[in-house]
């Protein structure tokens, strides 16, 4: 019927400004500009990460900011571990390239997703061009005796490598020559092999006990060649045959992955 289209309301009064209630002021029309360049930063889907720009006057790194940290961890701690949850996820979303990064340096990545950690290692570049840039931490007689046993545990409980401070102590204090009387010294000795491995990483203290949890990281730093060399060398110190592990000598456990 032809009345019908007079009585359907126009284009104007259902979009206009009048559908607004009165004193309400329409909202500022989109700019085409802004509308343009939504998605342009990067592929469809892929959402920006808040911060992603320069950390410093300068930067000019392809990596965004928690991969380049990552990185400097990578370099300069002994190594990186799972529970450090940022490091460890920005490390495995750009290992590959992190890898070649760490290559240019004349470092090798090492990661263990199993036991959940990951590590560098200098490269045996034979060019006379090459630069050591980490530099291996000798360990003492009585702390690279202690990481020996502490390997074994490790072995027989991998998933809960747990010791006593006194269990420990006990160990070393089995190397003390049955001549030397001076069983303080001897558990002085004990103690700061402890404090060390601590400091590098190959064992952690349980908080508010006298416990610690041991590392899976212990396995990279002993290696099979390391583990057999160092077995021979304490069996043969238990026997008397030289100067015991809290002696002030050093061991031949080199923690590698710090920086000098």
């Amino acid at each position: 019927m032809a009345g019908d289209d007079d009585d359907q309301p126009s284009f104007a009064d259902v979009f206009g400004d009048g559908l607004l209630p009165a004193g309400d002021a329409a909202p500022e029309p989109l700019d085409p500009g802004v509308l343009a360049g939504i998605g342009a930063a990067g592929p469809a889907g892929v959402i920006g990460v808040p911060g992603a720009g320069p950390r410093f006057d300068g930067d000019t790194s392809e990596l965004p900011p928690d991969a380049c940290w990552a990185l400097q961890e990578l370099v300069t701690a002994p190594y990186l571990r799972r529970d450090s949850k940022r490091h460890w996820a920005a490390m495995m979303a750009h290992q590959d390239v992190m890898r070649s990064r760490l290559s240019e340096l004349g470092l090798l990545l090492e990661v263990d997703e199993d036991r959940g950690f990951a590590l560098t290692r200098q490269a045996a570049d034979p060019s006379p061009h090459a630069r050591v840039l980490l530099r291996a931490r000798t360990l003492s007689l009585a702390a690279s005796a202690l990481a020996l046993w502490l390997y074994n545990q490790y072995l027989l409980a991998p998933g809960d490598a747990v010791v006593e401070e006194q269990d420990m102590t006990d160990h070393l204090l089995g190397y003390k020559p049955a001549a030397d009387t001076d069983e303080a010294r001897f558990t002085g000795l004990a103690q700061a092999a402890i404090r060390q491995l601590q400091g590098t990483g190959l064992i952690d203290p349980v908080p508010g006990t006298s416990r610690y949890v041991v590392a899976p990281v212990i396995t990279a730093v002993l290696s099979a060649e390391r583990v057999a060399a160092l077995t021979a060398r304490y069996e043969q110190l238990a026997a008397g045959g030289a100067q015991g592990p809290a002696g002030d000598g050093s061991g031949d456990v080199a923690e590698e992955g710090e920086d000098a």
